[in-house]
Parts: structure tokens; sequence; C-alpha cells
């Protein structure tokens, strides 16, 4: 696509070479770079893409997309077009003139799709994957992009980020689009709205599900503040909001919102929401959990525990009805829905319950062990590590948590990455000890979720943490295969 086609409409300035440029594919690694690419040089969080301007015209690129950055690069770029051929423009925004680019490059597939995006600090996945099911229940056949996988029905791929750079989203939904969709649900991060990912997508409606402090620190966002104004943003963008009014910040989100149309749900009885959950009723059934409630005169059943799934589901139910879905089809619907790595429950068929989940951090273990606990089980026994190389203060805030919710712990090892795993798990036991919890410690994942499958008792809710859909383990730089839910059923001997 030429450069005019590309860019125009963003706006662009010629630094050195000409506009007779032809790009075939959008870059924004340089290790990607094929002859006749154009290369958009975005600064990271990590690295400067200008630092690897000279690479991908080394291996080929007509297009070198950057942001102006003085005599330095100037001469930089004026060299590199002498060299090779290339044209290199300057943009106020690398970010946002990539997020244009692919829209131009893939034939604005957005427009052809009802977008959906979901957006909270619990909850996304799940939510995603309700509204997906619940639209192809109504006939619309629905592609999905989040944390688990991307695409849609016969065609799926393992996803690498909650919400991926925005030539891959425009890519995606040009498949989606070609398949037949006629509709896409996004989860919607922080940090894709921060680096600009989903810039120029216009959704027809978005769910807010809540907010708790995390992602600060460090490569993500300086304070609460940022992160929950980052959250905001979505909402700028969209015809309709959906918000859970239960959120303490519910008001901030609605009062940045610049929708045609807010709608509120609530699962904790706030009359002035537009939609109310009341009777929520809790289900265990041997080892299956769930949730029941109602509204809109109509009865929810879940096959997935605890009541924040009541209230995903109740966002999701809303979300579909302003598009034009009947509840009842919803309610239908959303029977069926499973979620990779969110409760996850291993079919098993025994006495106890064993459960898999992404929760990662001390508010998503607190919220899901507070949940399980109201299922009055014989004991709740969580079974957690944390990530390496990820903010500290997490690892505090999960023992602590655990040592004052759970009648025992079993801590192990998640991705401990570069750190030595047994740093890590001193951290979490001296939260622990400090609460006087009762744990013990088997750093070995597998060994830990074997010993742990192998003392199980009757009316036990067993909960294996932090992976949840992971199919991996990361050690050092190594990363194997590890899934969680292979390993309870091999423990078992049901593989």
């Amino acid at each position: 696509m030429m450069l005019e086609a590309l860019l125009g409409g963003f706006g662009f300035e010629i630094a050195a070479g000409t506009p007779d440029k032809d790009a075939c594919a959008l870059i924004y690694h340089s290790d990607k770079t094929v002859p006749g690419s154009a290369f958009f040089a975005i600064n990271g969080t990590e690295r400067d893409g200008r630092s690897y301007m000279e690479s991908a015209a080394q291996k080929g690129a007509c297009l070198i997309v950057t942001e102006r950055g003085g005599p330095e690069t100037d001469g930089l770029l004026k060299r590199l077009s002498a060299q090779y051929g290339l044209t290199a423009v300057y943009t106020e925004s690398t970010r946002k003139a990539l997020a244009a680019a692919s829209a131009e490059f893939y034939g604005r597939p957005a427009d052809e799709l009802m977008l959906i995006g979901v957006t909270g600090t619990k909850g996304k996945t799940t939510t995603t994957f309700m509204v997906k099911e619940i639209l192809e229940a109504a006939g619309i056949k629905t592609g999905i992009i989040g944390t688990v996988v991307s695409g849609y029905d016969g065609c799926y791929e393992e996803a690498s980020n909650t919400t991926p750079q925005s030539t891959d989203i425009h890519g995606a939904l040009r498949k989606m689009a070609d398949a037949g969709c006629r509709a896409a649900v996004i989860e919607v991060s922080s940090q894709g709205l921060m680096q600009e990912r989903t810039f120029g997508l216009n959704f027809d409606s978005a769910i807010f599900t809540n907010i708790y402090p995390d992602h600060i620190g460090g490569r993500e966002h300086k304070n609460f503040e940022d992160y929950i104004y980052w959250k905001s943003r979505l909402f700028k963008q969209t015809k309709t909001a959906i918000i859970n009014r239960d959120d303490p910040h519910w008001g901030y989100i609605a009062g940045e919102s610049e929708a045609d149309r807010i709608v509120t749900f609530s699962t904790a009885g706030d009359t002035s929401a537009d939609y109310i959950a009341s009777d929520i009723r809790l289900m265990w059934q041997r080892d299956i959990l769930g949730v029941s409630f109602n509204t809109r005169g109509l009865e929810f059943v879940l096959g997935m525990p605890g009541k924040f799934n009541a209230a995903n589901a109740l966002g999701a139910a809303a979300c579909a009805e302003t598009l034009g879905v009947d509840m009842s089809i919803a309610a239908k619907a959303l029977a069926d829905v499973r979620v990779r790595g969110r409760t996850e429950q291993v079919d098993l068929n025994e006495d106890f319950t064993v459960l898999v989940d992404y929760a990662h951090n001390g508010p998503a273990l607190e919220s899901l062990l507070s949940t399980l606990r109201e299922y009055e089980p014989a004991r709740l026994i969580p079974v957690f590590g944390c990530g390496g190389e990820r903010d500290r203060n997490r690892r505090f805030e999960m023992g602590r948590c655990a040592a004052e919710l759970a009648d025992f712990t079993v801590v192990t090892s998640d991705n401990p990455r570069r750190e030595k795993p047994m740093d890590i798990i001193r951290d979490i036991i001296s939260a622990m000890a400090e609460e006087e919890g009762s744990y013990t410690v088997i750093p070995d994942r597998r060994e830990a979720i074997r010993w742990t499958v192998s003392q199980a008792q009757t009316g036990d809710i067993i909960i294996i943490a932090g992976k949840g859909h992971e199919t991996y383990q990361i050690t050092g730089e190594e990363k194997r295969h590890f899934d969680d839910r292979e390993e309870v059923l091999s423990a078992m001997g049901k593989i």
C-alpha cells in the first residue's frame, strides 16, 4: 500500500526520500522486517525502536515511520535513505500512526463488525467469553481477542498479550470479517489503551467490570490515578457504556465517558442500576460449583462459582441486550459457559473439587478465596507461587491473603523467570508467618499439585492459582510446557 494511502488521513512529514513507496507489510519488530515492509519505530517501555531503524533498513524496509528526534535522527534517516533507497517520515505519534495505518492496510475491517470492548482489573476474560457465547447463541458469528485466545470458532490461536499491538488487532479483525463474523469482542487492557493499541476503533458497546490497585510500578502505571485514567479512556470511544455500579469507582468511569448511552448493572441490590441481580444462590453438586440469580423475570444458572461470576454474567447479558439480543437467549447461553483458567473446574467426579484460576495478585486471590469460602468447604486449600520479575508487593499480599482466608496453603513456584524460586517463596511465607498462616513449601509445582491432590478429603476445595490458562512455565530463559489441568488429571490417574 502506498504511503499516502497508509498515512494520508493521519498526517506525516517526509524526513528523507520520496513519497512513492509501496509497503507490503507493517512491522514494529525489526527482526521481522521483510523486503518492502514499513517499519514503525515505536518507543517502547524497554527499548526505543529508533535504535533498530538501521537494522530494519538493512533487512529491506522501504519505509520507516518514527517521531522527530533532533539533528542526530535527521542525519541518520538521511543516511539510511541515501544508502538503502528508503523513505523516512515523521509523525506526531508512531503508536497512533501504526494503528491508523493498520486500519487502512487491512481495509478497515472494524467497520464491517460490531465491536464490543471489555475492561477492568478482574473479569475481562470471563466476560468476553460470556458475551461471545450469547451473541453466538443469537446467531451472530463472533470473534474474540483476549488473554487466552484470538480468533473465532474453528480458527483460534493462543494469545501472547491481553490486548495485542494495533496491527495484530486489525489483522485479526480482517480474518474474522472475511470468515463471516459479524461481531468481535476484545479485552481492552489499561496498557493497551495507554499504548494506543485500540486507537481509532469505535466500539458499539464497552463493559467496565471493576477496578482494584494493580499493574502499578515498574514498566506499568505510576499510580492508581494513572491506572484508572487509562481504563476510562475506553469509554471515550464507545456508543454504549455498560458499567458495574457496585464498583466504588463507577462514577468516575461514567463521568469520563463520552458514550451516547450509559447502562449500569448491580449484583449488590443497588436499585438505581438498570440491571439488578436478585436472589443470588450458590450451588455445589459433587465437584461442580455454580451460582444462580434472577433478573428481568428470568433465572440465570451458571456452571462457574462465585458472586463475581454472577456480576460478569449480568454485565454480559446487559451488553447483549443493548445490542438487540433477547435476555432469554442470554440466560440459556450462559448455562454452558466455561472459561479456560478462570475458576475452571477440573472434571474429576470426586467428592472434592479442584479449580484452576489465574489469580496472580493479592486482590484477585482475596476475591477468589472469599468467594470459595462462601461454599463452606471442609477445607479451602490454595496452591500458588508468584511470578518473578514482577511487583514484589504481590508476594506479600498473596501470602497475607492466603494466611487469612485459607485453611492450609501449599506454596510453590509459578514463573520465576530469572529470579531464584526460593527467593520468591521466602517473600510469600514471610507474610504468611506474620499472619500465623498454616502452610507447607513444595518448590516443584508438579510435586506440589500431586501432593495436594493426594491429601484431598471429602468436601475440600483445592484452588491452583496463578497460571490459569497458561500452558507453560518460565524458569530462567527456558519456557517449557506445563499445564495445571494436566498435572491434576495425571496426579489422579485420569490421563
